[in-house]
């Protein structure tokens, strides 16, 4: 008897031996000093196929944002809507006049448009406004604190992927322009942004080669200054269609005052006093709901957070679960405690995971692989519930991972739902493979993954071909193929 059980204990130290032995080859498909951390749980028996560094704190990414999602579900539940509400009082109405202030109320709504806002203006000319005798009151008392977290590079402000997460939004906070050159000749570039967008943008941009770009050392930059003011400089390379522009609006309340008073002219309503901003909580007996915006509801906007990786859904329902939670005005600080309560009241604890955000943006960030199999598990177990997996990217289908590289082709195609995070030096993963072996989870996180220039290669004692879309292929592959767990 005992010779067997000998027996069988060798037989299980070899298959863990030939295991590891498995999984550890695929470490020298990465460039040298990249930081690695994976965990791989058959879902069913919740038995490990494969760990490496699965309790080290790394850089999470867009990965953040399954917990908010999470956490979302829980608290605020399916049906939740964002409502942004004009009020006063009909009584105020006198003479085709509304006598007194009428309040806009944003809450973070990641919706809302000017189109929405037209449409609320137009409700109030239906009652037979011509005309406001008062103050146009923006209110952002929802929120507060800073409109970006504490940790995000200063140099992607200016960009729309990190538009601002505050109370008052308006077309994603974010203006569309492009950069065109007028003559195959042209020596500067042509700036386009439309006319009617409230905000100044100038333009210095030289056309260069390739090879003058790099001499010089020239690339695209923009400044940011006060009341939406930018300016575009550097250089930028001969090219046939149009460079796409996204400028995030760093001043929300005087691009959406800028906007109503635009919308108030074009329906011939007039105000007499001014747009002003109000921000605290409004107290007052006039607050009769005189026209209102509902955006879609949580599960739309957790399946375009989810797919798209959208930021500004994600730190404004992080703001959100902050503000809902401690009934009091939402920020970055209340949103990771309430994130981190909720999720704890499911018996999921994210111990000194440090959360500054919902959307991953933020460089402060920490997570471990271990920690994210725990909010994933719960998140399988309670499919049915959540609804959650559904958001999740799909290889060859959609989403961050319909052209997913390293998922290219027929095994992957519909069999890895997944949710992607990449910043700078950063390419994480999580989520289920279909296996014809039961499904698994998996956590996969990249830090400090620098593939060199092309031009560099030759000088550096590296292997040129070490990526990780090679290692990640070769990571599913082992998943998919193999049956075992230690």
């Amino acid at each position: 008897m005992l010779c067997r059980y000998l027996i069988l204990f060798v037989t299980l130290c070899s298959s863990y031996a030939v295991m590891a032995n498995e999984w550890g080859a695929l470490h020298s498909l990465l460039p040298k000093g990249t930081q690695l951390s994976y965990l791989v749980v058959d879902a069913n028996k919740q038995t490990r196929l494969a760990t490496y560094e699965q309790e080290t704190l790394r850089t999470p990414a867009s990965m953040q944002k399954l917990l908010t999602a999470t956490a979302a579900k829980l608290h605020l539940g399916s049906e939740f809507r964002y409502q942004t509400e004009l009020t006063g009082d009909d009584k105020k109405i006198q003479h085709k006049r509304y006598k007194g202030d009428l309040r806009l109320s944003f809450v973070g709504d990641p919706t809302l448009t000017r189109d929405d806002i037209r449409q609320m203006l137009r409700a109030l000319k239906k009652k037979g406004v011509k005309q406001i005798q008062g103050d146009f009151i923006l209110n952002d008392a929802h929120f507060n604190g800073y409109q970006w977290s504490n940790g995000q590079p200063w140099n992607d402000l200016g960009v729309c992927y990190t538009a601002p997460s505050h109370a008052i939004v308006v077309n994603k906070n974010c203006v569309l322009g492009n950069l065109s050159l007028s003559s195959n000749k042209a020596k500067k570039a042509t700036l386009y942004i439309p006319k009617y967008e409230p905000v100044s943008i100038t333009a210095d941009v030289n056309v260069v080669t390739k090879e003058q770009r790099e001499t010089q050392f020239c690339d695209l930059e923009v400044t940011r200054n006060s009341q939406n003011r930018y300016h575009l400089l550097g250089c930028m390379v001969p090219r046939k269609r149009a460079f796409g522009l996204a400028f995030a609006v760093n001043d929300p309340f005087a691009y959406s005052s800028q906007i109503i008073l635009e919308e108030l002219d074009d329906l011939d309503i007039k105000l007499t006093g001014d747009v002003r901003l109000e921000s605290h909580a409004y107290q007052g007996k006039d607050k009769k709901v005189l026209a209102r915006y509902e955006s879609p509801n949580l599960d739309e906007l957790l399946s375009i957070m989810m797919k798209e990786s959208d930021n500004l859904i994600a730190d404004s329902l992080f703001k959100t679960l902050g503000a809902s939670y401690f009934q009091r005005p939402g920020n970055f600080r209340n949103g990771g405690k309430a994130l981190k309560a909720i999720l704890l009241e499911q018996g999921v604890d994210l111990e000194n995971a440090y959360l500054a955000d919902g959307s991953g943006l933020s460089r402060h960030n920490l997570m471990s692989a271990e920690l994210f199999m725990a909010v994933l598990q719960f998140v399988y177990k309670n499919d049915a519930q959540l609804n959650l997996l559904s958001s999740f990217s799909i290889a060859g289908v959609d989403g961050t991972l319909q052209y997913h590289r390293a998922l290219r082709g027929k095994q992957f195609k519909g069999k890895v739902f997944a949710k992607t995070g990449s910043v700078k030096g950063v390419a994480n993963l999580l989520g289920v493979v279909k296996t014809p072996f039961g499904d698994r989870l998996f956590v996969l996180i990249l830090n400090g993954y620098n593939k060199p220039l092309e031009h560099l290669k030759s000088a550096l004692p590296r292997d040129e071909n070490a990526s990780k879309y090679q290692f990640e292929r070769a990571f599913f592959e082992t998943i998919l193929s193999s049956p075992n767990t230690f």
